[in-house]
């Protein structure tokens, strides 16, 4: 159903699009979109693929034709190297979260933590985000929204959220290997059935 009231889904795709400031025309185009009968459903999968050196992705694909993406994800992993995994042999290694990125500010623990208790959420984990000066809150799935909304409630307006696979054990791969699977890494992200590419690089 497209009615956000009657698809639980749905209404949560429109808060995250919102909350990350996707203008309230492409979200209602991009429903029209999926919805006209005479455009191709659109699906997410999941592909497990390891680099060098240690390293494995998790690539996550929206597609309206999966025989595209899978032909295209396979030959960019293989061509720089990278090879597919078996379905589970790679996800077991990673945690789903709810990621909430605050760009512009590093929270203090502290004050989060009230924050997380005020709004009923156990557990969290802070950690300084790619970019100096940020920050990345995880936490379950299921208090994603709950916990987004009590960081905005601190002020941080341009918090973003998603829910991302979290590596449960990192690896630090040398300068050159990190080098070749991060040609691998934008190489996916390039491709337009590609909606996100996950590691376990620390480095």
């Amino acid at each position: 159903s497209a009615d956000p009231n009657a698809n639980r889904a749905l209404a949560e795709v429109i808060k995250q699009a919102k909350a990350n400031s996707v203008p309230v025309d492409n979200i209602n185009r991009a429903i029209k979109r999926a919805t006209e009968s005479n455009v191709g459903d659109f699906s997410e999968s999941t592909f497990e693929a390891y680099g060098l050196g240690g390293a494995s992705f998790v690539i996550n694909v929206l597609s309206d034709n999966a025989n595209r993406a899978t032909a295209d994800v396979k030959s960019t992993v293989n061509k720089r190297s990278g090879k597919i995994a078996e379905q589970g042999s790679v996800l077991f290694m990673y945690d789903r979260k709810g990621k909430i990125v605050v760009p512009d500010a590093v929270l203090d623990e502290e004050v989060l933590l009230d924050a997380a208790i005020e709004a009923g959420v156990d557990d969290f984990l802070l950690e300084e985000g790619d970019e100096e000066g940020s920050s990345v809150v995880l936490v379950e799935p299921s208090d994603c929204a709950v916990m987004f909304d009590a960081i905005k409630g601190m002020g941080h307006e341009q918090a973003k959220m998603s829910l991302a696979w979290i590596s449960k054990a990192p690896v630090e791969c040398s300068e050159e290997d990190f080098e070749k699977n991060m040609e691998i890494i934008e190489a996916l992200e390039e491709l337009d059935d590609v909606d996100s590419v996950e590691h376990n690089m620390s480095n």
